[in-house]
């Protein structure tokens, strides 16, 4: 009975590899097209969204790393130190980025300085609002199976990425529709609220050693299970 419970949950991480795999592509993908897209447009928003995907990247990685030796070997407190280090970079880079951008936005406000169309940009954000959304069930999902802290986690920051795709496309529509110059900036300081919740959310992690996780009373992803990663 346990061999068939451990070929069960083998199978479980076989598959969450598989999910994480194909995030950090897409991770990879939206950072550079929508960093390519902000240079050529000059907005703001569209970088905040880049550099905050560039930074999900490297969390991603260390969650791989993580499923990854899990898969072959029980003691994984050296993966947990990783983390923890990663967490606070992660946190102090999230931190930076948010300071930037507040600074830009708040510039571009002052000038009144608006940004061009981008059909690129408008893409990537319509993809990344259905795709990432998706993305964060299925590690929900799998999460659950796995009863893993670290990958519930990482459904969370995936939901929150789908926020700030959400902000971002309403962002990029309004100044499409309307032409309102102002609709960039106020996208980037909404991108930047879930920023520093993510850094937050990192410190706290890097403090404490804690698993990367939301709280939310209505999202029972964020109750803790039974047992870690």
């Amino acid at each position: 009975m346990e061999a068939r419970a451990e070929a069960q949950r083998m199978s479980w991480l076989t598959l969450a590899l598989w999910v994480e795999t194909a995030s950090l592509l897409w991770i990879l993908a939206e950072a550079a097209l929508s960093g390519f897209a902000a240079v050529r447009a000059g907005s703001l928003a569209l970088s905040a969204f880049s550099a905050d995907s560039g930074i999900e990247f490297v969390s991603g990685v260390i969650l791989w790393v993580r499923l990854w030796w899990e898969r072959g070997h029980p003691d994984h407190g050296w993966v947990d130190r990783v983390e923890r280090v990663s967490s606070a970079l992660v946190a102090a880079c999230l931190f930076a980025l948010a300071g930037f951008i507040s600074f830009q936005a708040g510039q571009a406000l002052a000038l009144r300085s608006g940004m061009l169309e981008s059909p690129l940009g408008l893409a990537v954000a319509v993809a990344s609002s259905l795709i990432t959304p998706w993305l964060a069930l299925v590690k929900r999902r799998l999460g659950r199976k796995l009863h893993s802290h670290a990958l519930l986690g990482d459904a969370a920051c995936s939901m929150t990425c789908a926020c700030m795709a959400w902000a971002l496309l309403a962002g990029l529509l309004l100044q499409r529709a309307f032409g309102w110059w102002w609709v960039d900036a106020a996208a980037a300081l909404g991108i930047i609220a879930f920023v520093l919740r993510e850094a937050l959310e990192s410190a706290e992690a890097a403090r404490s050693g804690a698993p990367h996780l939301h709280h939310h009373r209505s999202d029972p992803a964020s109750e803790p299970p039974s047992a870690n990663l």
